[in-house]
């Protein structure tokens, strides 16, 4: 038997007190599982993070629509100073249940857009939310103001590739 995996902010759900007309919950993580998901996101630090899930589901399918808000601490992409991120967001994900024992498929460009398969009958809302945050944070955080190092030291960007010509050109038309 293989141990079921250790989330950073776990909220289980027994799937048989869930109908199709679904349930609200709402959930705030503590200092506790903010500093987990710090260290499981790489960033140095979660100051809060919270949501409402609405969840339904039937005998094939389960169904969630939220949102998901969050403060945590990223580290600008320019200067790598530490900068404040604010998440405010919405999703809707939908699961097809199958049985403990079928094959996981891969996920792939053609597939990208199905419902995720869900095995069992405990479903972890918790996880849900730390992954649809995570799915909401800015991938090239950047701190406003921030000058790179390639702006400030770069060379001069050339209008157009063949700017260089131009010079060329003109010498070209004097000669004639």
């Amino acid at each position: 038997m293989t141990d079921k995996p250790k989330y950073e902010f776990s909220h289980e759900v027994d799937l048989a007190k869930i109908s199709k007309d679904g349930r609200d919950y709402r959930l705030e993580a503590d200092a506790s599982a903010c500093k987990r998901i710090a260290e499981r996101l790489r960033v140095p630090s979660v100051e809060a993070l919270s949501g409402e899930i609405h969840m339904a589901a039937t005998r094939k399918a389960i169904f969630t629509r939220g949102s998901v808000q969050g403060r945590l601490t990223r580290e600008c992409v320019v200067s790598l100073e530490e900068m404040p991120e604010t998440v405010d967001d919405s999703f809707e994900v939908e699961f097809v249940r199958c049985a403990d024992d079928a094959p996981v498929e891969e996920e792939s460009a053609e597939n990208l857009h199905e419902p995720e398969a869900h095995r069992g009958t405990v479903f972890d809302i918790g996880e849900l939310l730390v992954q649809q945050f995570s799915l909401a944070l800015d991938p090239f955080p950047r701190k406003p103001g921030a000058v790179s190092l390639a702006q400030t030291y770069g060379e001069e960007k050339l209008s157009s590739p063949f700017s260089i010509l131009q010079g060329k050109i003109d010498k070209t038309e004097e000669k004639q």
